[in-house]
C-alpha cells in the first residue's frame, strides 16, 4: 500500500456514492416519518428473537437528525477520500460495510449484556471502522501519514471514544466496535497484500 500524494475525490465513487445514499435515505426518512425508522433501525430485540438480521445493514443509513447526518456525512467524506484510492473500492466497500455491522454486533452485545434495551441507526459504526484503518494506515507508514501522526491519530480516538461516554443518546459501544473491526479488517488486508504471492513466485 503506497502513500498518495493528492487529495481529491477522483478514484473515491464508492464514497461518493455511500454519501449520496445516506442523504437520500436521510430525506426519504424524514419525509416518510417513524414508521421507516422503526422498521430499519437497530433494535437486539427485533434481531434476536424475531431474527430481523436486515436491520445490521439498513440501520448504518439512518440518522435521527441534520447534525447526526452531517458530522458522520463529514467524516465519511474526509477519511474515504484517504482510503478508497489506496486500497481499491471493493475492499473500501467491504471495510465500510462489515465494519457497520461490526459496530452493530457490538450495539446488540451492549443491550445483552446490559439489559438495558434501545435502538440505535446512524453510520457511526461505520465511519470508526474508517478511522481504525487510518490508524493502521499511519502505523504501517512509520507512524506518519498524509500530515497525520500516531499521536494525533491516538488522541483523536481516545477523545471521540471518552466523549461517547460522557453524551447522552450515543452508541458508544457501535462506536469501539466499529473501531476494532475497522483495526482489524485493515490489518487483515494489509497482511494479505504483504504475503500474496508474486508472480515470480510460480516461474521456473
Amino acid at each position: 500500500m503506497e502513500e498518495q500524494k493528492s487529495f481529491d475525490y477522483r478514484g473515491c465513487s464508492v464514497t461518493i456514492a455511500l454519501v449520496a445514499i445516506n442523504i437520500i435515505i436521510y430525506m426519504y426518512c424524514t419525509y416518510a416519518g417513524e414508521v421507516v425508522y422503526n422498521i430499519g433501525c437497530m433494535d437486539a430485540e427485533r434481531v434476536l428473537l424475531d431474527g430481523e438480521y436486515y436491520r445490521f445493514f439498513t440501520s448504518m443509513f439512518m440518522h435521527g437528525g441534520i447534525d447526526h447526518i452531517f458530522s458522520n456525512m463529514i467524516f465519511l467524506a474526509a477519511l474515504g477520500e484517504m482510503l478508497e484510492r489506496v486500497i481499491g473500492h471493493v475492499r473500501f466497500t467491504v471495510l465500510y460495510l462489515i465494519s457497520g455491522v461490526g459496530g452493530s454486533l457490538f450495539s446488540v452485545a451492549n443491550v445483552v449484556l446490559s439489559g438495558k434495551r434501545y435502538t440505535a441507526i446512524g453510520a457511526s459504526g461505520a465511519v470508526f471502522g474508517l478511522i481504525g484503518a487510518m490508524l493502521i494506515l499511519v502505523v504501517i507508514n512509520n507512524g506518519h501519514y498524509q500530515g497525520i501522526s500516531i499521536k494525533r491519530m491516538i488522541f483523536a480516538i481516545a477523545y471521540m471514544v471518552y466523549s461517547g461516554t460522557r453524551t447522552e443518546r450515543v452508541d458508544n459501544a457501535a462506536h469501539v466496535g466499529g473501531l476494532i473491526f475497522g483495526v482489524l479488517i485493515m490489518a487483515a488486508m494489509y497482511v494479505i497484500e504483504v504475503y500474496k504471492p508474486k508472480k515470480q513466485d510460480y516461474d521456473s
